[in-house]
This record gives C-alpha cells, sequence and structure tokens, in this order.
C-alpha cells in the first residue's frame, strides 16, 4: 500500500470531517463525526502495516524464518493442519491482526452511537421542528 495516498486520504476525510461538524445543521454534524471516527479507524489501520524486517506474530518464530528463506510466510501442511497464503512479499502485504480487531470493534460501537445521536436529532426535530444548532439555542432562551 502506498503510504502516500492513505495519507492523503485520511488528511481528506479529516478535513471534509471538521468542515461538517463546523456546520449549523445537526445531521451534517454527525455525518461529519462519522467522516472523522473513518479517518481515524483508517490511521490506527495504517499503523499496523507491517514494516520492513518485522514478522508476523500469529506464526511462530521458526515457522516464520522458514518461509522467509522460501520467500513465503508458510507452506501447506495438511497433515500438520497449517494451510495458509501464499505471498512473495510477506513483509508488505499483512497487517496486525490485532489492530484489525480494535478498529472492527470501533466500528460496531460508532455504529451504534450513530444511530442513537440520529435517534435524538429525530426527537428534537420532532419536538421543536427544526436541527439548526442556533434556531435551538435561540429557542432555548
Amino acid at each position: 500500500m502506498n503510504n502516500f495516498f492513505l495519507e492523503l486520504t485520511i488528511a481528506l476525510l479529516f478535513g471534509i470531517g471538521t468542515f461538517l461538524v463546523l456546520r449549523r445543521d445537526m445531521m451534517k454534524v454527525i455525518i461529519g463525526f462519522g467522516i472523522i471516527s473513518h479517518a481515524i479507524n483508517l490511521y490506527i489501520v495504517g499503523g499496523g502495516v507491517f514494516s520492513e524486517g518485522t514478522l508476523v506474530p500469529i506464526l511462530e518464530h521458526e515457522q516464520a524464518l522458514e518461509g522467509l528463506n522460501q520467500g513465503l510466510i508458510y507452506n501447506d501442511n495438511l497433515t500438520a493442519g497449517i494451510l495458509g497464503p501464499i505471498t512473495t512479499n510477506p513483509y508488505t502485504e499483512f497487517v496486525d491482526p490485532l489492530v484489525q480487531a480494535l478498529v472492527l470493534t470501533a466500528i460496531v460501537i460508532g455504529l451504534a452511537t450513530t444511530a442513537f445521536v440520529l435517534t435524538l436529532c429525530y426527537r428534537v426535530n420532532e419536538e421543536y421542528g427544526t436541527i439548526d444548532v442556533q434556531e435551538l439555542r435561540r429557542l432555548r432562551e
């Protein structure tokens, strides 16, 4: 993965999210927070990409070293129950599985939070007839 395009994508998503969060419309603010959370998830996943010289943590050290000598992570060994991916570049084609699990959890929690906030926004619209933040502030006074 090209790091420049990943960083550019993260910066664009974060900028768009920040622009939307600063709007007066509550729906745009909610969408902005969603975009920022996805930018943060991309940043975390980007940090989990192994750099050159780092071994994949889910393999035993001997397995990884044996596979690296052959240009592979590890070979299929059906009698030992090993059926794995074959790759010619083991350093850059894998990411840390712990980071992926963390981001997957963050996505699920973010989805639940967004659903809750959208429900609150709908209720505010029913109660006050608007979702403009400044107008709501004026109605409260």
